[in-house]
């Protein structure tokens, strides 16, 4: 086994509103905030892409930052107090037979009503949820497929509603340290080319400049 430490970006991962959840009385909705499935990402520390999958294994999922009442936000902006829709109902976050769940709470603020009509009438059902990954276990497609990274502790913490999904750890770059977390790598195999790694992340960090 090998292990190597890098800086990651928090990330965004596609999620869904549960419509028949809605309850109107009480602006709160059911979501669906991770199903683990695999999602398509590059690594500016090393300049390769790779499959990202999350595992959703109780002891590898982080809940209790999600759990403390995480926000709702709106397409994952939080410069402001206006960015938050609402929040995630404390103790409500948890894994069932693979899936990610967790009931949300809307402000009754007049600038939220809006966007929680077009939740309640599913003109916007997408959700997106931020995430930190601390370690993941890296393994080769034997078929020369990409490498596949299971994020074997993650964790949570907000959670938006968006447009349309987006892959945001595709648009930090490798020197902004500003939203990054230490992430641990492991491969099986101790035959893992260092010094052509290097090179991938002298070549990465070039083209980001």
């Amino acid at each position: 086994m090998k292990a190597i430490t890098v800086d990651t970006p928090a990330l965004a991962f596609r999620a869904a509103v549960v419509p028949t959840s809605i309850n109107n009385d009480a602006r709160t909705v059911d979501l669906t905030w991770s199903t683990g499935a695999g999602v398509e990402r590059f690594d500016w520390n090393t300049g390769q892409r790779y499959l990202e999958v999350l595992s959703m294994e109780p002891g590898h999922v982080r809940l209790e930052r999600i759990n403390s009442g995480a926000p709702v936000l709106d397409s994952h902006s939080s410069w402001s107090l206006g960015d938050v829709l609402g929040v995630v109902e404390q103790g409500t976050a948890r894994l069932e037979s693979g899936v990610g769940l967790a009931r949300v709470r809307f402000s009754n603020r007049d600038d939220v009503a809006p966007k929680w009509g077009d939740i309640r009438d599913g003109i916007t059902p997408n959700v997106s949820v931020g995430y930190r990954v601390y370690k993941v276990t890296e393994t080769r497609d034997k078929n020369g497929g990409l490498p596949i990274r299971t994020a074997v502790d993650w964790e949570p913490f907000e959670v938006s509603i968006v447009p349309m999904p987006a892959d945001i750890g595709a648009q930090v770059r490798a020197g902004d340290k500003s939203n990054t977390n230490p992430c641990v790598i492991v491969t099986p195999d101790a035959s893992v080319n260092d010094a052509d790694r290097a090179r991938r992340l002298r070549l990465a960090r070039a083209r980001a400049r």
